[in-house]
């Protein structure tokens, strides 16, 4: 029921949104032709534009497969996100459709102004018309529910409850062995466990959230075939993320079901052959136009500051912990071999001074792109560490091989965030890895897109974090 309810909504949302910035388009250009307000070019043809909107409308839907359990109380700054993830989808397709049929006819104005009014009509159905259409399907549709489990187990569904109102679930009151505890805010203790039946009838109660592991295999049977004998619908919460204190994900296989520790994106072939091509086509050009008068540059500098190498090779383990040479412009003098798994610090005076601006700004990973064309590195992901320190760090975070999963990157979502540079306490890195897990766990070319940019932004203007 819950699962339906939720797809429903998360559709019926998508169908009125499309409808709404379809509608959008036809009117704006109506009020753009009746104004003149823009000067519109008598061959640019705005139903095909129109078919590119609802087009881009439909591929924008994917962005609500993130948003679905919370679509109905999203906050203004939730709203933003999945707005802005949508417009880019939408200005994306737009924008190949121009190329693709080579129009020069159709203003560049017209469109840019109706993507601004439509990104602020979409943002305000994605913060309303959810609710509206809860009030709407659901209004007649409510669910009385108890809850089977220890009041403080209960408790913590509280924030889940609260967002599954929205859908009809109704909580009634819950039944436990009688332990002590704090009770869930607002719901009433309606007895035993032993009193299921008993309660279910008096209370005309239409659904059951059992607790998982709250009760034995003989006295979950018994809920079940009480369940069924009445007519009421069951649902095991299956509270395993708090136990093992990491996500859970389930994973559907035909008539089997799994429960794993991550989900995997880049596990697809289509999204990995994406992000292959994606780098491809942002290294290929820095390789063949950036790299060599760079590398001149930096050659030159070295001459002046620091002779020795140009480049600066160290192995490094990459996907599968497979292991590859990382490269890099050197940016410390020469020195002799054991004390490359020391960190660089602020004021290193291994550091020679033109280095350090090639640190600063992130310049000496450009020979990176070369690792990149050879398939040992991706744009982006978790940025790859020393072998040694992999050794290190996994005995001080248990989930820290998990980032070896896929590429590493040179430059990823931790890096954006600001966890860069030297780690020197425990919490930076736990928070770095976080950051790992996270783009291994929802990774898009969004984002993908999200962390280029956000990167470019950095090498403009460098944080602290960089030696």
């Amino acid at each position: 029921m819950l699962k339906n309810r939720q797809e429903g909504l998360t559709t019926l949302h998508g169908i009125w949104v499309t409808i709404a910035i379809s509608v959008l388009f036809i009117e704006f250009s109506r009020f753009v032709q009746a104004t003149g307000w823009i000067k519109l070019a008598n061959q640019a043809n705005l139903n095909l534009y129109f078919l590119a909107v609802f087009g881009g409308m439909l591929v924008s839907a994917r962005a609500y497969h993130h948003w679905a359990p919370k679509l109905a109380h999203l906050t203004w700054t939730e709203a933003l996100r999945l707005t802005r993830q949508q417009m880019i989808r939408l200005a994306f397709v737009l924008l190949a459709f121009v190329v693709a049929i080579k129009d020069s006819a159709v203003s560049r104005l017209f469109l840019a102004s109706y993507l601004g009014l439509a990104s602020v009509v979409l943002l305000l159905c994605n913060k309303y018309l959810p609710v509206l259409i809860c009030q709407i399907v659901f209004k007649d549709a409510t669910v009385p529910t108890i809850f089977v489990g220890a009041p403080s187990s209960i408790a913590r569904l509280n924030a889940w409850i609260s967002r599954k109102s929205n859908i009809g679930v109704q909580p009634v009151g819950y039944l436990s062995r009688g332990e002590a505890g704090e009770a869930p805010s607002g719901i009433p203790s309606l007895g035993h466990v032993a009193d299921l039946e008993k309660i279910l009838n008096k209370h005309a109660i239409g659904q059951i959230i059992v607790l998982q592991n709250y009760l034995s295999r003989e006295e979950t049977r018994s809920v079940i075939a009480i369940a069924q004998r009445v007519g009421c619908r069951l649902h095991i919460f299956t509270n395993w993320a708090e136990e093992f204190e990491h996500p859970i994900v389930v994973d559907h296989e035909g008539e089997y079901t799994f429960f794993t520790l991550d989900d995997e994106p880049l596990e697809n072939p289509i999204n990995r052959m994406l992000k292959r091509a994606f780098d491809i086509a942002f290294s290929l050009p820095i390789v063949a136009f950036v790299l060599p008068p760079l590398t001149l540059l930096v050659w030159f500098m070295q001459r002046r500051q620091a002779p020795g190498p140009i480049f600066y090779t160290q192995p490094r383990t990459g996907m599968t912990k497979r292991p590859f040479n990382i490269l890099k412009f050197r940016t410390m003098y020469v020195r002799e071999p054991g004390d490359e798994a020391k960190q660089a610090t602020e004021g290193d005076s291994r550091i020679y001074p033109f280095g350090r601006f090639l640190r600063r700004t992130s310049l000496d990973e450009l020979p990176q792109f070369i690792n990149v064309l050879l398939g040992d590195m991706s744009v982006s992901g978790p940025r790859p560490h020393l072998i040694q320190h992999d050794e290190e760090f996994s005995r001080l975070l248990q989930t820290y091989y998990t980032r070896h999963y896929v590429k590493p990157g040179i430059t990823g979502l931790a890096q954006c965030k600001g966890f860069r540079g030297e780690i020197s306490e425990l919490s930076l890195l736990e928070k770095r890895i976080h950051y790992d897990v996270f783009y291994i766990n929802n990774w898009s070319f969004l984002l993908d897109l999200q962390i280029v940019f956000a990167t470019f932004w950095q090498v403009l203007f460098p944080p602290k974090t960089a030696v």
